[in-house]
């Protein structure tokens, strides 16, 4: 305080003093005024520091207290509860015990997220329902590559060998490899090139050519594939950059033709050219083609089998065995732990007959799929029964009894039928197609629908080749009309694929999913015959708007 009179006393005497220096100078005159009197100028001084001692005195009340840090300006004892954290606690779903941690600092919205939180953490994960078994078992039963491939050692094995031959050696060679579809040609032969010994040495290439517009639009592709950038735009451009990069790459390439029978023309001249490639000098090149055919490279490429230098090795892989898919199959179930789904009586029928007619196992697959399905339709069928049941029973026993038959019961799986089987084999490669029993009894609403898009599109297009892309769209729009939920393209190709294996649609694939083609294989006026019956159905056969692009 003493320090504080000091400064406010040297202040008072400074400003004073500036008082009498600031006092204006006039000339000198009998009315100038006088210098202040010593006496006057202690009064004047003591009143000064007075009046300064009252205004820092005023000041210092109403000044406000030193900022605290900002956390203790919050904080609260512990047994004390403000008003408003209070209301905070203070909920419906809130126990009179949850008082007891409202010491806490967290505002309501992370309490209530630590509650969610911690509700979720208490409550035990429920073990999967019976009935998922069924999902299971349709999805593992799909024509997607996997690691694992009963029947095809050999063919492996003898893959295996070509390829670590010409890469020790740094040798080109050619591939022809033949065998009829879903023999597992393609998937054997990405099977060994995801392997670690072949992925990291090689320069793949995979080429489809049913994709392709025209017999030399090959050359495009390849370049496109290579990331090339030819001179010009013309065919034979395209060509001198390929063969430019065969002869000066360091690296091994590997070019995979699929379905090269459909680059045959009348004189073979681009099948000549991709063939002759690994005897260029200094090419490091390996080249595979793949098709159907037993005998293209004998019966198109003569002059190939003149030359033993361009003559490429021949690769077979013939249809699958009946014991060959049934391994197939319980390797796929045994993977998903739902061997029990299918009882041995049921594959053993199922394989024989695929086997016999084409030995197909993407067909087969299909089939499994389609059988699982009515499976669990017939199994949820049979339970709305039984629950039906149970209510009748429950309603006429006492609360002792119905409270016993309310406890839940571990479901029993339902496995397959050998009529099930039977009855899609008969569909997908016997004589009659009534499509009438399907509707009535297990074809669902989805399924419905997508047929009927199809026949819209068949009755009204002038373009028959639909693709999936172009159905899916369609069929979206039929299902946004009638509010309902539409399938996204994924769940919409298996729907497909499942009617394909009642033998009314064929997929013919390619190498982009919404370019397959999509072919109605029954006959038109039979299918409209049986689905005209239907309310739904005849609007969506006559809706017409659907259809604008």
């Amino acid at each position: 305080m003493a320090a504080h009179r000091k400064r406010s006393m040297a202040k008072s005497s400074k400003s004073l003093d500036a008082l009498e220096v600031e006092e204006p100078k006039t000339p000198k005159s009998k009315n100038a005024l006088k210098p202040m009197p010593a006496s006057k100028k202690k009064e004047l001084l003591k009143r000064l520091q007075a009046e300064e001692e009252i205004k820092s005195a005023e000041e210092s009340n109403e000044a406000s207290p030193p900022k605290q840090p900002r956390h203790a300006s919050k904080a609260i004892p512990n047994h004390v509860i403000s008003p408003s954290r209070l209301l905070d606690r203070l909920s419906i779903d809130d126990k009179p015990g949850d008082l007891s941690d409202a010491s806490t600092d967290e505002g309501p919205s992370q309490k209530s997220h630590k509650k969610k939180s911690s509700h979720k953490e208490e409550t035990p994960k429920k073990s999967p329902a019976p009935r998922n078994k069924y999902q299971n078992a349709r999805r593992v039963l799909n024509s997607a590559e996997c690691q694992k491939l009963p029947g095809r050692e050999e063919q492996l094995a003898e893959l295996t060998d070509f390829f670590r031959e010409h890469l020790q050696n740094k040798k080109s060679g050619s591939l022809y490899v033949s065998g009829q579809p879903g023999t597992g040609k393609t998937a054997c032969l990405s099977l060994l090139l995801r392997s670690p010994e072949f992925s990291h040495r090689i320069q793949k290439v995979y080429v489809n050519c049913t994709s392709i517009a025209s017999i030399g639009g090959v050359y495009k592709k390849l370049c496109a594939e290579l990331n090339l950038k030819p001179h010009g735009r013309t065919e034979r451009d395209h060509l001198m950059a390929i063969q430019e990069h065969i002869k000066t790459s360091s690296r091994m390439l590997l070019i995979v033709l699929d379905e090269i029978d459909q680059l045959c023309s009348s004189k073979q001249s681009v099948l000549y050219t991709i063939f002759e490639w690994p005897a260029m000098p200094d090419a490091r090149i390996l080249l595979v083609g793949i098709a159907n055919s037993l005998d293209l490279t004998e019966r198109t490429l003569l002059r190939l089998n003149a030359r033993c230098e361009l003559k490429p090795k021949h690769m077979h892989f013939p249809p699958y065995s009946k014991q060959q898919i049934v391994d197939i199959f319980k390797s796929r179930l045994e993977e998903a732990e739902v061997l029990d789904i299918f009882p041995p009586v049921t594959l053993q029928l199922l394989a024989a007959k695929v086997s016999a007619v084409s030995g197909d196992v993407r067909r087969a697959l299909d089939i499994g799929r389609r059988v699982v399905e009515i499976a669990e339709q017939q199994k949820k069928a049979g339970e709305r029964e039984v629950q039906l049941k149970n209510l009748n029973n429950i309603v006429g026993e006492s609360n002792e009894t119905s409270s016993t038959t309310q406890e839940p019961q571990e479901e029993v799986l339902k496995p397959v039928q050998v009529t099930q089987v039977a009855a899609v084999l008969n569909k997908v490669y016997g004589a009659s197609q009534n499509l009438q029993e399907d509707i009535e009894e297990s074809f669902p609403l989805q399924q419905k629908i997508m047929l009927c898009s199809l026949m819209l599109m068949l009755r009204n297009e002038k373009n028959k080749d639909i693709t999936m892309g172009r159905l899916h769209e369609v069929y979206r729009r039929v299902c946004n009309k009638r509010n309902i939920h539409p399938l996204d393209q994924a769940e919409f190709a298996g729907t497909v694929d499942l009617v394909q294996t009642r033998g009314i649609l064929r997929i013919i694939k390619k190498k982009e999913p919404r370019l397959h083609k999509v072919q109605l294989q029954w006959d038109e006026d039979e299918v409209n015959g049986a689905l005209c019956d239907k309310q739904l159905i005849a609007s969506i056969l006559d809706d017409t708007a659907c259809l604008a692009k």
